[in-house]
């Protein structure tokens, strides 16, 4: 499914998310920079929005890991016109995000951003990313949220399972995509339901952010 929208992703997320897309990136771009993040881990990183991001603003090196080849074909094309002063492109390749083919404490920043939907097995994912991250290093986990208001609640449901669906297929001509994206949000945890998650997998410290009334939520936690 991912392979089939590869090429129509980007263009599909701006126009869907009315450009927060990236607003919301660079706000778990901000969280990486006080933290002072020297080396990241992107997991399910598409079309390497994210990876690119953080490489191009806080000039660190960053490896961008999808199990979609063309995904990664996608990412890797964006050379030459994102890259980043002084620091070398992000490094792409092929990966399941259960077993991570990385050594231990081999970073000391993972990222995820609106993929931790589509891991068929999030407990050893979420293991395999302690396994990887350095003492005391950070994951940052954006993803979709179900807004609490009760107004907002209905607008959004409104749009994200009507119209964003429609929008989707118009723009990729992948019906069935765009109608697996709410249906994902829909059964994935509640905010406080995940960070729990993320106790369980051995992180401290674990909180989460709501953004545009409860749309994304960035998780965090401590390695």
């Amino acid at each position: 499914m991912f392979n089939s929208i590869a090429a129509v992703y980007d263009r599909v997320n701006r126009i869907t998310s009315f450009g927060l897309d990236g607003y919301w990136r660079n706000r778990l771009i901000g969280i990486l920079k006080e933290r002072g993040s020297r080396q990241a881990l992107d997991i399910a990183c598409g079309t390497g929005a994210l990876s690119w991001a953080i490489n191009r603003k806080l000039q660190i090196p960053v490896t961008g890991l999808d199990l979609s080849a063309q995904m990664i074909h996608e990412a890797e094309k964006k050379k030459g016109q994102k890259m980043a002063p002084h620091t070398s492109p992000p490094v792409f390749r092929e990966g399941c995000a259960e077993k991570l083919p990385f050594a231990d404490q081999s970073f000391d920043a993972v990222t995820i951003a609106f993929g931790i939907r589509n891991v068929e097995d999030r407990a050893a994912a979420l293991s395999e990313t302690n396994r990887v991250l350095k003492s005391g290093g950070s994951l940052l986990i954006l993803d979709f949220g179900r807004p609490d208001h009760p107004v907002w609640r209905f607008v959004f449901r409104c749009y994200f399972f009507g119209l964003l669906p429609l929008i989707g297929y118009w723009v990729s001509g992948n019906k069935e995509a765009y109608r697996y994206l709410p249906r994902s949000v829909d059964h994935f945890p509640k905010p406080a339901d995940f960070c729990r998650e993320l106790t369980a997998s051995g992180y401290s410290h674990t909180s989460y952010i709501s953004y545009t009334g409860g749309v994304a939520i960035l998780y965090s936690g401590i390695s």
